[in-house]
């Protein structure tokens, strides 16, 4: 998926969310004995507001719900290093990152573009990988923040997956007319482009894989956003990790 397309598709899903809180507030105003201008004035302004505020901070409401800690300077000198060091090689700009004290080993990057990335990682990734492994994951979510994949992640999962998370065969149907099932592997090869090793990202998402373990604080609406999704994340992904390591063996 072209990063216009990401950002296209992130866009229309925000202007539908205007349009849905629109009619909603004004018929409800309406019921309530506002005359129907009005109710249309006071909607139109909320559903603005309403708009703005989710798009500036839906990638610190996830931070929050998956209970990510900024990362102190100094604090994972190791993995500071191989951020910085992955970034200034291949023209990246440098992520905030955070953490999360968690023994699942998982990684996710959430934010708007390659200036508002927040690359999240757990304790439990730090041990289980080694340095070439974790430089192709990071290279990877990278990747995602570049093609703007990140961005559709985000706004599916905060004006979608949250507001219909009982509604899940719906949210499945919706999302997948807006990725592109192969997104995913497609990031992939970029990555590996980057960093020319692509059993380095074969072999640590295998070990994810083979893990198994889900973070404690998991909530469902963002489990997609996962380098390693779980299997009941709400939306799905058109490739699984297995086949992403089978794909990547190929190289």
């Amino acid at each position: 998926m072209e990063p216009h397309q990401a950002v296209r598709r992130s866009l229309s899903i925000f202007l539908a969310w205007f349009v849905v809180n629109g009619i909603l507030l004004s018929v409800l105003l309406s019921l309530i004995g506002i005359s129907i201008l009005i109710s249309v004035l006071i909607a139109v302004l909320l559903s603005i507001a309403r708009v703005v505020t989710a798009y500036r901070r839906m990638e610190f409401k996830i931070i929050a719900k998956v209970n990510a800690e900024p990362i102190g300077k100094g604090s994972y000198p190791k993995f500071e290093n191989l951020v910085e060091g992955l970034c200034v090689a291949h023209g990246f700009r440098n992520p905030n990152l955070f953490v999360i004290t968690d023994s699942a080993p998982n990684m996710m990057m959430v934010g708007k573009n390659s200036s508002q990335g927040n690359l999240i990682i757990t304790t439990g990734l730090l041990e289980r990988v080694n340095r070439v492994e974790l430089e192709g994951l990071i290279t990877h979510e990278l990747s995602r923040i570049r093609n703007r994949l990140a961005f559709l992640d985000c706004t599916t999962a905060v004006l979608i997956a949250k507001p219909l998370v009982l509604l899940s065969g719906f949210t499945n149907w919706a999302t997948t007319k807006l990725f592109a099932s192969w997104a995913v592997a497609e990031t992939d090869l970029q990555a590996v482009r980057l960093t020319r090793y692509p059993t380095a990202l074969a072999n640590a998402l295998s070990s994810l894989n083979i893990d198994g373990r889900e973070p404690r604080v998991n909530p469902r609406f963002c489990r997609h956003l996962w380098i390693n999704p779980p299997a009941n994340a709400l939306i799905k992904s058109g490739f699984s990790t297995s086949d992403r390591v089978a794909a990547l063996s190929e190289l």
